[in-house]
């Protein structure tokens, strides 16, 4: 590192912007000033510097002014990128581990269920940063996300079909109505924010929140109209939920695969505009 901070031709390229104390051919002597320097700038590289930031963050330290708040300040921002890019990765590759213990033509499938899984977990903490709500109703919430999930995956394996559910009451019937909604909404190509599109993104959070779907008018809600008739605090933060779950864009697949082409990116920005508008009436 010293090397490389006083002379310019090194095999890693040195900067060449720090001068000895005594520099001859083959010969260099340093003093303490040059020792502090060494110091300063051992710290700057534990602190994630690299070498061709080193010469203006020693300028920013030795100068008056704010230079160098808004040079920590961007290291910070940086490395905060770079730790979460790292746990993304750690978080993918432990969706890998899950599936080493299931059969090969299963692997498929248990990656996508440990990827679902946490995914409704990282939603459930984004929903709870904007309401805070009782244990119970994140529960109950977890609980019927999590049998979406479970639905969604027993679909895709061929277990059941698209209009088959967990087995309760109407399950069946109400699963069917979803998609069929989803997908004639699709099909007739009408905005995600209008009153319809929002409709059946309550409905789906009414769903996860209690295990019904409300019988509620079409007109129930007003285009641009925030709420949703009869709402309580559990569905408003299933709303809040489903909006962070679908705002991953790896959960598309298999969304897509039950409930259609186009069906993702729909219910996406009707969850969007739900919770948009359940945030404007807190």
């Amino acid at each position: 590192m010293i090397q490389d901070l006083c002379y310019h031709n090194t095999k890693s390229g040195g900067l060449g912007f720090w001068e000895p104390a005594v520099s001859k051919p083959g010969y260099s002597r340093f003093d303490e000033g040059d020792l502090y320097m060494f110091y300063l700038v051992g710290q700057l590289k534990r602190a994630g510097f690299t070498l061709a930031e080193v010469e203006s963050a020693v300028s920013d330290i030795l100068e008056d002014g704010d230079a160098l708040d808004r040079t920590v300040r961007a290291k910070a921002r940086s490395l905060h990128a770079r730790r979460a890019e790292f746990d993304g990765k750690l978080a993918a590759l432990e969706c890998l581990a899950d599936a080493v213990a299931a059969q090969p033509t299963e692997r498929l499938f248990a990656v996508m269920e440990a990827s679902l899984a946490r995914s409704v977990e990282r939603a459930l903490e984004a929903a709870l940063r904007v309401q805070a709500v009782e244990d119970e109703v994140i529960g109950r919430v977890r609980t019927g996300l999590c049998a979406a999930v479970d639905w969604l995956l027993a679909v895709l394996r061929g277990d059941v079909d698209a209009a088959d559910a967990d087995g309760s009451p109407g399950s069946g019937e109400r699963c069917r109505a979803l998609v069929e909604r989803v997908a004639e909404l699709v099909a007739d190509e009408v905005a995600p924010t209008c009153a319809a599109a929002k409709q059946v993104v309550w409905d789906i959070a009414d769903t996860v929140a209690n295990g019904r779907m409300r019988a509620v008018d079409d007109g129930a809600i007003a285009d641009g109209a925030p709420g949703y008739a009869g709402a309580d605090g559990g569905v408003t933060f299933a709303v809040r939920t489903l909006a962070a779950f679908l705002s991953e864009a790896e959960n598309g697949v298999p969304i897509e695969l039950v409930f259609g082409n186009g069906a993702f990116s729909f219910l996406a920005q009707a969850a969007r505009a739900c919770a948009t508008d359940t945030d404007g009436c807190r």
